[in-house]
């Protein structure tokens, strides 16, 4: 089969289809795969008939379409019209889905829109929390009041141990509020005392869309509705250039940069700072973290053997001998159930249940011990899978922190399907 593909057309020779969420549906009695951008660069969806999966599994650069045919025909697959294909290619292109056609430059020209802005605009703002200063504020006292000390009580009579020494990280989810807020309420008004004299943050967060391991940097500000934390540019310009030497990744600190721009985990975290703040001249380093899935492989480097980042910890390790600095870790925990691609059901009081609260409550010891490698260590040992959103983020705050006590609370399993068989577990920590 030749396709309709000619001279005059913009389709790549080797197309590649970029990630891409994958769900199935059934429709007047046939089934579709469902594709979805990730990254929301396009929020329509598109159906593809379930006998175009194998033609859909050889779009990966390496295969023109000539071969992408027989390949697919060659696995069994129906033969299509040469229009459907050249439909479906063309489809993916327009949708931005191929990571070498449009896409390309969509990307650019919204790269550059994005750090001409004046600063990182609050994705969610309007969405998943209120958009104005005053209705932001009532919302989020809402999850906090029940946590809040007068002035008449001492802080050390919470259940964040204050004896400790000053605080060097937190660990906070970055769950939607609806959710997670009153884990957040407990966990930000118990440390924002001691948030008050501290004069740099840096936030590490879970890229929901970025590969690893890798440490993607932005030089925007984060704004929210409450206010602006100036991002530290000078430590941006340092890290990018310990981090530029990563021959395994073109510009590992910024390929990825456009991630920061819908990521939520960061954000999330940054509307509860700036809470806890009000007016400040701290300054901030945002920081978005990729997964450390496949260091979790046998034989596979331990994180602190990446030089590049091994490098970038020991820069972090001096600015905090220098300035009072906090590390935040905007990272949830497990991830299970059928709406994460678990064939087992987690009903509530069930014995899986009790199994990965256990398994959280092991973590979060590990980490109120600052234990870095015990906590990357029994996660590995169940090859992750509670599947931790916030391995990454949690690991460099640990590490970076240098925090060797602590306390945990505010855990949580949070509801993920309508059938409340699947869940998300948060929590948080206060570490000294």
């Amino acid at each position: 089969m030749t396709t309709g593909q000619d001279a005059g057309s913009n389709l790549p020779d080797r197309p590649q289809l970029r990630p891409v969420e994958v769900s199935c549906i059934s429709h007047e009695g046939s089934d579709f795969f469902v594709l979805k951008d990730p990254r929301r660069l396009s929020e329509q969806s598109l159906l593809v008939p379930v006998s175009l999966g194998p033609y859909l599994q050889n779009i990966d650069g390496t295969n023109t379409v000539d071969e992408i045919v027989e390949v697919a025909l060659g696995v069994g697959a129906e033969p299509v019209p040469e229009e459907i294909l050249d439909d479906l290619l063309n489809r993916l292109d327009e949708m931005l889905l191929l990571s070498n056609g449009a896409y390309v430059g969509e990307m650019k020209r919204r790269v550059d829109e994005y750090r001409a802005a004046p600063s990182r605009a609050p994705a969610l703002a309007d969405f998943a929390y209120p958009g104005s200063a005053e209705d932001l504020r009532g919302y989020l006292d809402g999850f906090a009041f029940p946590y809040m000390v007068s002035e008449e009580n001492s802080l050390s009579d919470s259940s964040f141990d204050l004896r400790a020494g000053p605080l060097k990280a937190i660990i906070t989810p970055h769950i939607d509020y609806e959710r997670g807020g009153d884990s957040y309420g407990m966990i930000w008004e118990q440390v924002r005392e001691q948030l008050q004299d501290v004069e740099l943050f840096v936030v590490f967060g879970t890229d929901h869309n970025g590969d690893g391991p890798r440490l993607t940097l932005t030089g925007q500000n984060y704004e929210t509705p409450l206010g602006t934390l100036e991002t530290d540019t000078e430590l941006v310009d340092d890290l990018s250039k310990i981090l530029s030497s990563d021959d395994s990744i073109d510009d590992h600190a910024f390929a990825d940069e456009f991630n920061h721009a819908n990521e939520h985990s960061i954000e999330l975290a940054t509307v509860w700072l700036h809470r806890a703040l009000g007016r400040s001249d701290a300054k901030m380093l945002p920081v978005l973290c990729g997964s450390f899935g496949r260091l979790l492989m046998d034989g596979a480097i331990s994180p602190d053997e990446h030089p590049q980042i091994f490098a970038a910890i020991e820069r972090l390790q001096t600015v905090t001998s220098e300035r009072r600095t906090v590390f935040i870790a905007a990272a949830d925990l497990a991830h299970v159930g059928p709406a994460f691609g678990d064939i087992e059901t987690f009903l509530v009081d069930s014995d899986g249940r009790a199994r990965v609260e256990s398994d959280d409550k092991a973590l979060l010891e590990s980490i109120t011990a600052g234990d870095r490698k015990q906590f990357f260590e029994l996660i590995k040992q169940k090859a992750d899978s509670n599947k931790i959103c916030g391995l990454a983020p949690i690991y460099m705050t640990l590490w970076a922190s240098g925090a060797t006590s602590g306390s945990w609370n505010a855990y949580q399993q949070c509801q993920a399907d309508e059938e409340d068989t699947s869940f998300v577990s948060i929590g948080g920590a206060a570490l000294y």
